[in-house]
């Protein structure tokens, strides 16, 4: 019996995708504000998703297509850990004139929620095809390779991205794959994605006319259980009524969200389930305070003597410090074209 192998990927898997195809001033994944005017607004279909018009309090907290990615990322942070707070204080029902809390930076939360959603929704639709050089991308032809060989015998993807270039890619070159706890449309399939900060390609089940999209304007953060989600990669922009994000600098703990919860507790059984003989990779993470908390969980349910691999060209000190104290057989690759190497090694 094959090896399981167990991929935990971040922003840095779509980057060096991207910078692959020679892409990534097309599609800006670091400097999250950069393109947003030229964001459509779903109901109309015009450019300027990121203004005052329709997003005012993320525009009068600053936010403007001309900032540094470093300035978006702090107001990003900002926001987040405002409403960090806010979900976790006790809820208590306004009596008369009793003051209320400035609520611009949750206001400003749901905004940026619907406005990253509709970003990679439309960085998504500004590629209609794979290309063909997708197909000589090492983490591709890693994959394929995984997915034939019986030296694996499966294969978890833990994805923090929102984007679906993972699974237009598996797609395209016709290898199946399931998204965990959602779509289970290929029961033999190898690969099962799990994606515990949600996904554009995550719809809920009520779905309004587009015509009436609108970002509310209340302190209310909608939940729903994940059985009330399906999975579609066309018509993503639709008047869905709940979306399925965890922005960055969002901790899922905190926001507990019962579809993320759900996923979460899947990817830790998974992760606790690797015995040493099995094969862990991760790529793509900055390791900032918040990622440690997440990857953190999925890292201590593993088996010591796990074979762990990190694919990054600029490791993180402190990751590769964490990795280096808790896993003996633990090796850093500074690019995906090592991959390469690896695969070839094992076919011989």
């Amino acid at each position: 019996m094959g090896k399981k192998l167990f991929l935990v990927i971040g922003n840095g898997f779509s980057i060096d995708f991207l910078n692959h195809l020679d892409m990534l001033n097309q599609i800006d994944l670091v400097n999250l504000f950069r393109r947003g005017t030229e964001v459509p607004w779903p109901s109309t279909g015009i450019p300027g998703f990121l203004s005052f018009k329709h997003c005012p309090n993320l525009w009068n907290l600053g936010a403007r297509p001309n900032m540094s990615s470093a300035e978006v990322m702090l107001l990003i942070e900002d926001i987040i850990t405002c409403v960090n707070v806010h979900v976790s204080k006790e809820k208590r029902n306004p009596i008369g004139n009793e003051y209320r809390p400035n609520d611009i930076y949750i206001h400003a939360y749901k905004e940026l929620l619907q406005y990253l959603k509709h970003l990679f929704i439309f960085y998504n639709s500004s590629v209609e095809k794979i290309p063909k050089e997708a197909e000589s991308w090492p983490w591709m032809e890693f994959l394929q390779y995984a997915n034939k060989s019986k030296y694996y015998s499966e294969i978890v993807v833990v994805t923090y991205n929102y984007d679906i270039w993972l699974e237009r890619l598996l797609n395209e070159y016709e290898v199946p794959f399931n998204i965990g706890l959602i779509e289970n449309v290929n029961p033999n399939a190898k690969i099962t994605i799990l994606k515990p900060h949600g996904s554009i390609s995550f719809v809920h089940k009520k779905v309004a006319d587009r015509d009436s999209f609108s970002i509310k304007q209340d302190d209310e953060l909608r939940d729903c259980p994940i059985d009330e989600f399906s999975v579609k990669y066309d018509s993503l922009d639709y008047n869905y009524l709940i979306s399925a994000l965890i922005p960055p600098a969002g901790e899922s703990t905190r926001f507990n969200h019962a579809w993320a919860s759900n996923i979460r507790r899947e990817a830790k059984k998974r992760a606790s389930m690797l015995s040493k003989d099995d094969e862990m990779i991760l790529c793509g993470f900055s390791y900032w305070h918040v990622d440690r908390a997440e990857l953190g969980e999925l890292l201590i349910s593993c088996d010591p003597l796990l074979n762990v691999t990190m694919v990054n060209p600029n490791p993180s000190r402190t990751i590769t410090a964490v990795l280096t104290s808790m896993f003996s057989n633990f090796v850093i690759y500074s690019g995906s074209k090592t991959l390469k190497e690896k695969v070839a090694c094992q076919i011989s």
